[in-house]
């Protein structure tokens, strides 16, 4: 179903330091409302409930909120329930996020996974927008990913789908993952793995990568060749994903999006899927940097809402 782009909603990104929250008429930020709070560091759910209700009521005082949408890290279900691992949000794990939220707001809440929403951003208002399938990478500390067919968000069965970053690069047992496995994808091409590859490659111990793309830049031989073989890690996952899932495109996001060189991505990918599948690759860069999970979450409670009025 299509944006209502008459109704105004509230996205709402919650992180392990920081909410942020606009309302987002239709697919259209309202930059101007942001609001950001820094994380409760609590061991009580209710104080971060409490704290998003109060910055959905305050941008409710100059717009006419219809739902509000809430992008975050960990598992959800169907339910808007939180299961699983919250990452750095221990005290989110098992709230009934949707039920506690609407009791306080009196008007709709959906809830979705943060990578979810992020991707879900990007197809609905950003890079992703002229396609009906794709993949969102989502290159930070870690890996992340969303994945978008025929307008619609893969959960997958037990609402877990879209992990990515877990992919199987090789069986080596060379670098060891946060998720505690051995050599995911994660471990060599997210920002993570490219800082591990930085200091295999140039003995230094203190490089970062800022420091790495600074060297990158200005020409220096060890970082050229760093950042190649970075390119050949992300590049081996999106081509693992594109012989298993043929999406339209890869949107890049993250801290990591604006490293990448696409044309030379683009050709390491052609270069490792199946022939029928080379002429359309297709990976671009995300539009909308820190704010997609925002405009993502806010645009899935403009369109489940429509979705509750159809069937009422």
């Amino acid at each position: 179903m299509p944006i209502n782009n008459e109704v105004t909603t509230v996205g709402i990104d919650l992180g392990g330091t920081k909410i942020a929250a606009a309302p987002v008429q239709g697919t259209t930020l309202i930059n101007s409302e942001i609001r950001k709070e820094a994380t409760p560091q609590t061991s009580n759910s209710e104080e971060i409930l409490d704290l998003m209700a109060k910055m959905v009521s305050e941008i409710s005082e100059t717009n006419e909120v219809s739902a509000v949408g809430i992008s975050t890290a960990g598992m959800v279900n169907d339910k808007g329930e939180m299961i699983g691992s919250c990452g750095n949000i221990p005290a989110w794990k098992g709230t009934k996020v949707k039920k506690e939220l609407e009791a306080k707001l009196k008007i709709p809440v959906f809830v979705e996974n943060d990578a979810n929403c992020a991707a879900y951003g990007e197809y609905m208002a950003g890079s992703g927008k002229d396609y009906k399938s794709m993949i969102m990478v989502t290159l930070g500390t870690g890996i992340g990913g969303g994945i978008i067919f025929n307008d619609q968000i893969w959960r997958g069965a037990h609402f877990g789908g879209g992990e990515i970053g877990h992919l199987k690069l090789h069986s080596n047992k060379t670098r060891r993952c946060t998720c505690g496995a051995w050599d995911c994808w994660e471990a060599y091409a997210s920002g993570t793995g490219l800082n591990n590859t930085a200091r295999t490659f140039m003995a230094n111990p203190n490089i970062d990568n800022y420091k790495l793309m600074e060297m990158y830049n200005h020409g220096d031989t060890d970082a050229i060749e760093v950042i190649s073989v970075w390119h050949d890690h992300v590049a081996q996952g999106i081509a693992t994903l594109t012989n298993s899932l043929d999406p339209e495109a890869f949107v890049i996001g993250g801290g990591l999006a604006q490293f990448i060189n696409y044309p030379k991505l683009n050709k390491k990918v052609k270069d490792k899927v199946v022939d029928a599948l080379k002429p359309f690759v297709n990976i671009i860069e995300g539009k909308l940097e820190n704010d997609s999970g925002m405009i993502g979450a806010a645009c899935l409670a403009n369109v489940e809402l429509a979705n509750q009025q159809v069937a009422v």
